[in-house]
């Protein structure tokens, strides 16, 4: 199980298409893994609307692996 004592970032992208990339090559290497999304714009959202904002960046994803596949976990990103 991994909890925020335990956990390392492992990777950061605001691309959907990458992080779903990246975390089947973690599911098919067996690397537990976790992942948090943020969205970006949500505070400024009301005042301003979304008007010039790329939403293709509008939510940021961190990708957390346990401490103890980390190394295993950037090998199996860095092979794809």
């Amino acid at each position: 199980m991994i909890t925020i004592f335990n956990r390392k970032e492992v990777f950061i992208t605001y691309d959907s298409n990458e992080q779903l990339r990246i975390r089947n090559i973690l599911r098919n290497n067996n690397i537990e893994h976790f992942t948090k999304c943020k969205g970006r714009n949500d505070f400024n959202r009301g005042r301003t609307g979304s008007f010039g904002i790329d939403m293709s960046c509008n939510y940021e994803y961190k990708i957390y692996v346990k401490r103890s596949d980390y190394e295993k976990a950037v090998l199996a990103i860095s092979k794809r």
